[in-house]
């Protein structure tokens, strides 16, 4: 069971290793996914066997993901690193943000065809909702309550979670009591690592934040 020093004292806690998903495609050209099912690029393998070969040298107690590929495909390579048997717990309310309209649109369509609205999101981001699409605030509600369950089912124990870029910036500015208007001076790249402490009281530690494993 692992223990720190909090303060003064030594606490269980429990660990979180907080993911991003790898590379997908058009992603380095500035298409924006929500809850599209998009593929791995080729860097994004790589970025996937990075990470499974990274936690292979960790003892975890279990592996969460939303159901999208790009999520799953490293939460299943991650829990065979532990254990050939060893299958994720899929969680659908881990997706990332939907994003409406503007899903699978580049940044650039989006400033180009819908001025008006991404000017208006910028004013008002955490309640602005792209057409057919959802807000930050939703997110927040939605996901939260997931991220307590995994740290309330896990006491003292050790967990891997594999997200989304939105999902971790509302997580992460949870932690640190940011407001959600805030949550892009978050930076989370591809297959970034999040590592958090959460002890016995609720209080988080963030031990380290969009760290890259390069093999």
């Amino acid at each position: 069971m692992p223990r720190a020093r909090n303060l003064f004292r030594r606490e269980v806690f429990t660990r979180l290793y907080l993911w991003r998903h790898p590379e997908v495609r058009g992603g380095q050209d500035g298409v924006v996914y929500g809850q599209s099912d998009v593929a791995l690029t080729r860097n994004g393998n790589t970025q996937l066997k990075n990470i499974a070969r990274y936690m292979s040298q960790f003892k975890l107690d279990a592996v969460y993901c939303s159901d999208l590929q790009r999520s799953m495909l490293v939460a299943e390579a991650v829990g065979r690193s532990q254990d050939p048997r060893r299958k994720p717990v899929v969680r659908s309310s881990l997706r990332e943000l939907d994003l409406g309209q503007w899903e699978g649109m580049s940044i650039k369509q989006i400033q180009k065809e819908h001025p008006e609205e991404l000017e208006a999101r910028w004013r008002d981001i955490a309640n602005y909702r792209i057409e057919g699409g959802e807000t930050l605030t939703e997110l927040f509600e939605r996901i939260i309550p997931v991220f307590q369950e995994i740290i309330a089912e896990n006491q003292g124990r050790a967990v891997c979670v594999i997200s989304h870029g939105g999902v971790n910036r509302v997580f992460l500015a949870k932690l640190l009591g940011m407001p959600l208007d805030r949550i892009f001076r978050l930076d989370q790249e591809y297959g970034c690592l999040n590592l958090i402490d959460v002890f016995e009281d609720g209080i988080p530690l963030l031990r380290g934040m969009n760290q890259q494993v390069i093999d």
